[in-house]
């Protein structure tokens, strides 16, 4: 490791850039500006994003909220946004929440409060 003396308004222009996940200047630079062999790009899931929005969401959310924030990180991530976001984010939360029929039984990550069709969603403790 190196270190290097950058000024205060280029080491706030580097935090302003950081993605989910990166909890150092090295690892937000390193996405920015080291390029990807080819095949070998950042494989991020629909459903990882979805979990990413719960946890920035505090208790029971709205769709609409999860829809907001889903589209967030994705953009700020240079991830796709198709016409029918948000018919895959309720995808990704119903086939990872026990409490939906379309469960695949993997992963239990979501709960739906006050039932299916209450909008209501929060992430499992």
């Amino acid at each position: 490791m190196r270190q290097i003396e950058v000024d205060t308004d280029v080491f706030a222009s580097i935090w302003a850039h950081r993605a989910e996940g990166e909890e150092s200047e090295n690892d937000i630079l390193r996405r920015l500006l080291v390029p990807s062999a080819p095949g070998e790009e950042e494989f991020a899931r629909w459903r990882d994003d979805v979990r990413s929005a719960f946890r920035c969401l505090d208790g029971a959310v709205e769709l609409k909220k999860i829809y907001k924030k889903v589209r967030d990180i994705r953009a700020k991530n240079g991830r796709s946004l198709p016409r029918n976001t948000e018919a895959i984010i309720r995808r990704e939360i119903e086939q990872n929440s026990s409490d939906s029929d379309a469960y695949l039984g993997h992963r239990d990550w979501f709960k739906s409060v006050g039932g299916i069709g209450s909008g209501l969603w929060t992430i499992r403790n």
